[in-house]
């Protein structure tokens, strides 16, 4: 092989290894930009799915504090009833017992 062959065999090798380098900084670039959009994708994503449990807690806040006000409410009112027919229980007992004279006084 004559010096002018190996001189053209080098340069080639040169001109494929430049254009080679030149397509791996290409797709290094496009490799980042692609990241850079897949962190701002999963970014958004993130704080979809946070305003989804935010809403989702909320909800369930308000839901469970109605139950407990409907709860309160219905224990309030069975023990106002229960109240009265002590009430009247011990009324009766009272009369029972001045009828049959055992009041202590």
């Amino acid at each position: 092989m004559d010096q002018e062959s190996l001189a053209q065999i080098q340069q080639l090798i040169a001109s494929v290894t430049d254009t080679l380098r030149g397509e791996l900084a290409d797709s290094k670039r496009h490799a980042g930009v692609l990241a850079e959009g897949l962190r701002h994708e999963l970014q958004l994503v993130a704080e979809g799915f946070q305003m989804h449990l935010d809403r989702r807690h909320a909800e369930d806040r308000s839901f469970l504090e109605e139950q407990f006000r409907e709860t309160r409410a219905l224990i309030q009112l069975s023990y106002g009833q229960i109240q009265e027919r002590v009430e009247r229980l011990e009324q009766r007992v009272r009369t029972i017992e001045q009828h049959l004279g055992l009041t202590i006084q």
